[in-house]
């Protein structure tokens, strides 16, 4: 990913916490059948100073079979982000562009294929997203559950490496960059006055 330097965030804490609160993303590799992506939720952790990513996909997905071979592969987050308006600016020779957050983390898929593991990965996404389910679903018969845990692939990702962007007019004069914040949260869009408030906290 091109990355400026004025966009660039190496704070790891930060970028830990970025993760995990857009923890829907994309996975991205390449196989035999050429680039393959697919949107998944993922569980974000953290020991020693290793990230690794957890998640699971449908089993009918034949993107799991390219993790055999050991080749890298790429976890896009990209959340939030907005459109800004060249009329925002103090010169009128602008032109549009757009904010956004984007981390792109790199390492090498491994199956986790143990009934006990690949359980325990479901547990804790829906502690993640839904603890009150854990009750109802400690509830539901083994069989059915055997059945729903053969018919998805969970795999880990040990994170080697991390590209961020952080492109929220950090170029811009205080300004500028405070009349883009103000109009991306008057919008009335959630996901703009989310840039915003990123705007706010990545200050150059």
């Amino acid at each position: 990913m091109y990355v400026p330097r004025h966009n660039q965030l190496e704070d790891r804490a930060a970028l830990l916490a970025y993760m995990r609160a857009y923890s829907f993303a994309a996975l991205a590799s390449a196989g035999p059948g050429g680039l393959m992506a697919t949107h998944l939720p993922f569980v974000i952790e953290e020991q020693d100073g290793e990230i690794t990513l957890l998640a699971h996909m449908a089993k009918a997905n034949p993107q799991w079979r390219d993790f055999a071979a050991g080749a890298e592969a790429m976890v896009i987050f990209m959340q939030p982000h907005a459109y800004v308006s060249p009329r925002l600016y103090d010169s009128r020779q602008n032109v549009p562009t757009w904010n956004y957050v984007a981390v792109h983390a790199y390492g090498r898929p491994a199956l986790i294929e143990e009934r006990a593991a690949k359980l325990a990965l479901q547990e804790k996404l829906i502690r993640q997203h839904d603890a009150d389910y854990l009750a109802q679903m400690a509830e539901l018969p083994a069989s059915y559950i055997d059945a729903k845990l053969a018919a998805i692939v969970s795999f880990s990702l040990a994170v080697t490496r991390i590209e961020a962007r952080y492109k929220l007019s950090q170029d811009k004069n205080p300004a500028e960059r405070e009349r883009i914040a103000r109009e991306l949260e008057a919008s009335g869009d959630s996901v703009a006055a989310e840039t915003a408030r990123l705007m706010r906290e990545y200050k150059p």
